[in-house]
């Protein structure tokens, strides 16, 4: 049955218990499309109890025309398979809330509905066949539950009771019973009511470099692709990405492919290990950002082409500040999803200096006075080289090509209707924040995977000892000699068995349990049993999967936002920072020893690992609903906080501080001259009281109480 683009089917379904082998399966799926839909439990947090063999159930799976009106599992979908009593989408928190609370228990004007839609031929099923007559009603179950979630509450559920794969007694009897509501009709009806967010075309401008960035946007898109919507990528030429049926590309000449992007950020890596300052290298990178975009804002066939495409939502990313451009010119709504760890002031949040280290800080949420003189001077000079080094590039820019309306870089990201940053409550200190900022870190964490025949072998002989991952990220491709003899060293001597993602010619010490490997899946081997410790560079991706498996770190940053990352890890006791610059052999290996045979380290890795996981679905589905949202709601600017509309002087009470400033001084002057006039009279009363009086006349008839005046005298010298 079709309405409005969705397709249903109702049937009824004996419970089987779960195999272990339908659980090993699920288990393992890899991919996008592991975290797809998961089964809708009968009750909002409450694992689904399974029901006694034999009890019949009721079946509901409906998809979407996205997947071109065929269902789940077909060849020809592109879906996964859903399991039994699964919901083959994606349910935001909202949407899954209105199907318990009112698609469960539904009164007499949704079925006066459905009997409107059968008179009228629409389609709607008749109610499943109850029992027999004459066979024994089925035990009552559930009802308490389903009366529960009519009037909102969270009622435990019973082993089989109500809900979208079990039903009571009332939804299982024939239509002549008294309570029989058949809630296929209900959900069809209460779906084309609230509706989904309608199939949207959403752009993404990634950055020109950072190929890890990118592989955050490709599982975003094959989810959102899931959910119907078209993604397009803004992608120079001859930038290598594998096609794929999830997005498409839409491509424009720039100043880097994929082999000089690479080549350029390899000049980069060689500059800083040679002491070249990193703020140096950074700057020059920045500064080709912008030059790339002054190539895409001044092809006027690419801009005609973008406007054309009539896109609903674009996606920045605040690495690549272009996006902001380019969604003002194209005059559409735009989210910012940052694929690093930056939660920038530009955001408007409320960041106590106190409290709240600032990027590239490297302090934490406990600081003493010095540390937070240095946070508060790191601060200023972020501040300034955002204000008068970055921004002033693009708007630049803007004029240079007099795009109208005429608007400053603050407005334009001030103007982000969302932001959906890459951090987590398990990573980022507690700090103030907004409603329109949302953390979704950990997009590309997974379960592991079997591991490939020659590396299982090869793990499975790491006997008790276990094996140690080393891994600089897939944009380090590039050691310095003596980095990698200094690691080379100090693995050498650990009892574990080693395997390293290493580029280049071999270390001349490298130890005899050390493997060299171009590439490996990280994640898998991340999450395999027998892994003791992970060498890394602190980059984000790794990091989230680290944390998701509950693996020790010991993290060397190189660049960006390594460094800031791994002082969270640090602070968190999930790790251990070295500075590259001054670390030896024998500190790496003493760090190295340290997290493998403390077991407070890996103990809180696996804490924090349950706190990432203890949050309202997959960061992937967390983002998708987001992305949806204010796609449902055009912006959701009721999100939006005044900050974005106050200006600098009311927002930091500068008018307030003048106005206490000003009525202090006036204050003061009044009470001073009150003080005086006061002083004044109270003097000449008290003058009069102390004189006494001859022939009549006070101070011998001195005028205006002056004791001397025209060669007189006190009246007390002169009595004497």
């Amino acid at each position: 049955m079709a309405v409005n683009g969705v397709t249903c089917t109702h049937s009824l379904e004996t419970w089987a218990a779960p195999s272990s082998s339908s659980s090993s399966s699920s288990s393992r799926r890899s991919g996008a499309d592991w975290w797809s839909p998961a089964p809708v439990p009968p009750a909002r947090g409450v694992p689904r109890a399974p029901a006694p063999p034999g009890a019949p159930a009721h079946r509901l799976g409906c998809w979407s025309s996205a997947w071109g009106g065929r269902a789940p599992g077909d060849p020809d979908s592109g879906s996964p398979v859903p399991a039994r009593g699964e919901l083959p989408l994606v349910w935001p928190r909202g949407r899954r809330r209105l199907w318990e609370g009112r698609g469960q228990s539904r009164g007499g004007e949704a079925e006066g509905r459905d009997e409107k839609l059968r008179e009228d031929g629409a389609g709607v099923p008749s109610p499943p066949p109850g029992p027999a007559a004459g066979a024994a009603e089925p035990k009552r179950r559930g009802s308490a539950g389903s009366r529960a979630w009519a009037e909102g509450r969270r009622a435990e559920p019973r082993a089989g009771g109500s809900g979208v794969n079990g039903g009571s007694d009332e939804e299982k009897r024939p239509r002549g019973e008294s309570a029989m509501k058949p809630y296929t009709p209900a959900f069809i009806l209460l779906w084309s009511t609230v509706g989904i967010a309608r199939a949207a075309k959403i752009v993404v401008v990634p950055p020109i470099m950072f190929e890890s960035h990118l592989y955050i946007f490709k599982t975003l898109a094959s989810a959102l692709h899931d959910q119907g919507h078209q993604t397009v990528f803004l992608l120079s030429e001859g930038r290598e990405i594998p096609p794929s049926n999830h997005y498409r590309f839409q491509r424009y000449p720039g100043i880097f492919n994929s082999s000089t992007s690479d080549d350029f950020l390899q000049s980069k890596m060689r500059s800083i290990f040679s002491g070249r300052l990193t703020a140096l290298e950074l700057f020059d990178i920045l500064d080709h950002y912008s030059k790339n975009c002054d190539m895409i804002v001044g092809n006027q066939n690419l801009m005609r082409t973008l406007k054309q495409e009539k896109f609903d939502l674009l996606l920045v990313d605040p690495n690549e500040m272009c996006g902001f451009v380019i969604a003002h010119l194209l005059g559409v709504k735009y989210a910012v999803f940052s694929t690093g760890l930056w939660y920038p002031a530009e955001v408007g949040a409320p960041a106590p200096l106190s409290y709240v280290p600032e990027f590239n800080s490297l302090l934490t949420d406990h600081m003493n006075l010095f540390e937070r003189i240095k946070n508060t001077v790191v601060y200023l000079i972020s501040r300034f080289g955002v204000s008068f080094l970055v921004l002033p590039k693009y708007e630049r820019i803007m004029q240079k090509y007099k795009v109208m309306p005429e608007r400053s870089m603050y407005d334009l990201v001030h103007g982000s209707s969302l932001w959906m940053l890459c951090t987590d409550v398990a990573l980022e200190f507690p700090r103030p924040t907004l409603p329109n900022v949302v953390y979704v870190g950990g997009i590309l964490t997974k379960p592991a995977s079997p591991l490939p025949e020659d590396l299982q072998t090869w793990v499975n002989g790491a006997n008790e000892n276990g094996f140690v991952l080393v891994s600089f990220g897939a944009g380090v491709k590039y050691l310095s000699e003596d980095i990698a003899n200094k690691l080379a060293d100090a693995l050498g001597r650990l009892p574990q068995r080693v395997i390293w993602r290493f580029s280049g010619n071999k270390p001349r010490n490298l130890g005899n349990n050390t493997k060299l490997i171009e590439w490996l899946p990280q994640n898998d081997l991340l999450g395999h049993p027998n892994i003791k410790a992970f060498l890394s560079h602190g980059g984000l991706n790794s990091i989230f999967e680290t944390m998701y498996h509950g693996v020790p770190v010991v993290g060397i940053p190189l660049f960006g936002d390594h460094y800031d990352t791994m002082t969270r890890v640090q602070a968190k006791g999930m790790g251990i920072l070295l500075n590259w610059k001054t670390v030896t052999e024998s500190e790496l290996y003493e760090a190295l020893v340290k997290v493998i045979n403390d077991p407070s380290y890996r103990q809180r890795a696996q804490r924090l690992s349950e706190i990432h996981k203890d949050q309202p679905g997959h960061p992937v589905n967390r983002t998708v609903y987001w992305i949806n949202y204010i796609l449902r709601h055009n912006g959701a600017q009721h999100l939006r906080a005044a900050v974005y509309s106050i200006s600098f002087y009311q927002y930091f009470l500068l008018d307030i501080a003048f106005v206490v400033l000003v009525g202090a001084a006036l204050f003061y002057y009044v009470l001073a001259r009150l003080t005086k006039f006061i002083c004044k009279k109270s003097k000449h009363l008290w003058s009069n009281d102390e004189h006494s009086t001859v022939n009549g006349h006070y101070q011998n008839g001195i005028p205006n109480g002056k004791y001397r005046r025209n060669g007189h005298m006190k009246h007390e010298k002169k009595v004497k």
